[in-house]
């Protein structure tokens, strides 16, 4: 009560708040682990699935249709999607499609798996990185991706999900498909069955990274600042200004063992030119982990009190969201820096860019009013599972876009490519999720039974 004894109406509605946040309900994670969360924690959960149903078929339409992967005599990208860049397509139809994805989708997902993962277990309590089996899977689930899948895929696939390009030889030839699938003439090309792993990867090294500075007791900002100096280092650090440490290449591939060429192309990445460990690029991605983790919790709690709250403000930021990749797509394209490691005179307009875009795409997104955990709880089997089929889907996306140049408005072109990468992961990205968490469920239920065994067991003896 108050001192005039009235009641205290304030202090008794930041109880009922208290209360509702910690009341809250059981669901599985992604990983398919079940946990209690609160309210809040299950209303960020539903915003976050519809961030990642969109976020996924971004990077469908950028690896279906080739964007920003082919490139010229020079190594350099070509600023477009080599699959619909034809006649056939409108260009403003393989614009839009460009602008789907880029590196925003990726760094839509780190900022919120980050977020994700810096949940406290209390309220006001500190983020934990907490390694464990859940990082083991994630690394088990990054090797497997680079072999053994790939050699499944093929064998129940056949040609449907096996690469039809595997590059070009030191004397301009095409590099024909290696004849044996398990050995060294396979691995030293991996990547063109497997190369997107590589976010898998880093992001179990950042974890590993905080868990380290977490038992040291290295602070966030330093972590954070020890995270970004290595992509400030000068070119001249770098191999071709891009990456070190590889001993696949050059002269030590000579006198290297092939055991030894074989582990480390496994470990990281091989398109027959080396298997660098260390990628320049791939630094800013792992450095943003860092500073998310730490800082992206405090900071949308601070600013959640003062942004502007509404449904109109919500459509507001969206469109904002997506006319930002629509201008990065027809005026800086590819993100050069966080492709590999080059044009650093541009890092402050791709990393703005790569920040803000999805930061006002997850507004965008609190005031949708659809469920969309199906698909946004699914994506790491849609993730690891449709690179498979890269090169035949961009193939059948050629031919059909053939048949489509009637339509002079471009637009089926749009809802073709769309409802290709839409059906993906609403039927065989899921059926590949759990058929990844099938050990994790089938322990937990095992757990379950063990459980209810024991319980009836004590029952019966009392």
């Amino acid at each position: 009560r108050l001192p005039n004894g009235k009641t205290n109406l304030k202090e008794l509605a930041d109880m009922a708040t208290a209360h509702v946040v910690e009341e809250g309900e059981v669901v599985m994670d992604s990983l398919g682990q079940m946990k209690k969360l609160s309210k809040w924690a299950v209303f960020e959960n539903e915003v976050i699935h519809r961030c990642y149903a969109w976020w996924m078929i971004g990077v469908l339409t950028d690896h279906y249709m080739r964007c920003a992967i082919d490139s010229d005599a020079n190594n350099h990208f070509y600023p477009y999607c080599t699959a619909l860049a034809r006649k056939a397509v409108a260009p403003w139809s393989e614009m839009v499609i460009r602008s789907f994805g880029n590196d925003q989708d990726l760094f839509g997902f780190i900022m919120l798996g980050a977020y994700q993962d810096s949940r406290p277990a209390s309220t006001g309590g500190k983020p934990k990185v907490n390694l464990g089996l859940k990082d083991l899977f994630v690394f088990l689930v990054y090797m497997a991706m680079a072999l053994p899948f790939p050699q499944i895929f093929h064998f129940i696939f056949r040609d449907l999900a096996w690469p039809k390009d595997w590059g070009v030889l030191a004397n301009g030839d095409y590099r024909p498909a290696p004849t044996n699938e398990w050995g060294w003439q396979y691995m030293q090309v991996n990547s063109y069955t497997s190369d997107h792993r590589w976010y898998l990867g880093m992001v179990f090294s950042a974890r590993v990274f905080l868990e380290i500075g977490e038992r040291l007791q290295i602070p966030g900002w330093l972590q954070g600042i020890l995270a970004t100096i290595p992509c400030l280092l000068p070119d001249q650090m770098f191999e071709g200004g891009e990456y070190s440490f590889d001993v696949c290449e050059g002269e030590s591939a000579k006198t290297q063992q092939t055991y030894v060429m074989f582990t480390f192309s496994w470990l990281y990445r091989n398109f027959g030119d080396g298997c660098a460990i260390y990628l320049r690029w791939v630094a800013w991605y792992f450095a943003f982990y860092v500073w998310c983790f730490h800082y992206l919790r405090p900071i949308v709690g601070k600013l959640s009190h003062r942004l502007p709250k509404g449904a109109t403000w919500s459509a507001a930021a969206l469109g904002c969201s997506m006319m930002i990749g629509v201008l990065m797509a027809m005026f800086h394209y590819p993100n050069n820096v966080l492709e590999n490691g080059t044009g650093m005179e541009w890092v402050w307009l791709e990393l703005g860019a790569d920040i803000l875009q999805p930061a006002l795409f997850v507004l965008g997104m609190t005031y949708v009013p659809f469920n969309l955990a199906w698909w946004g709880n699914t994506t790491l089997g849609s993730y690891v599972f449709h690179f498979y089929f890269r090169d035949s889907v961009a193939v059948w996306v050629m031919s059909m876009s053939n048949g489509l140049t009637w339509d002079k408005s471009g637009i089926l072109v749009i809802v073709m490519v769309m409802s290709i990468c839409l059906g993906f992961t609403t039927f065989f990205g899921p059926i590949g999720h759990y058929v990844l968490l099938s050990p994790t469920l089938l322990y937990a239920r095992l757990k379950r039974v063990a459980a209810r065994r024991a319980n009836q067991a004590r029952q019966c003896s009392q």
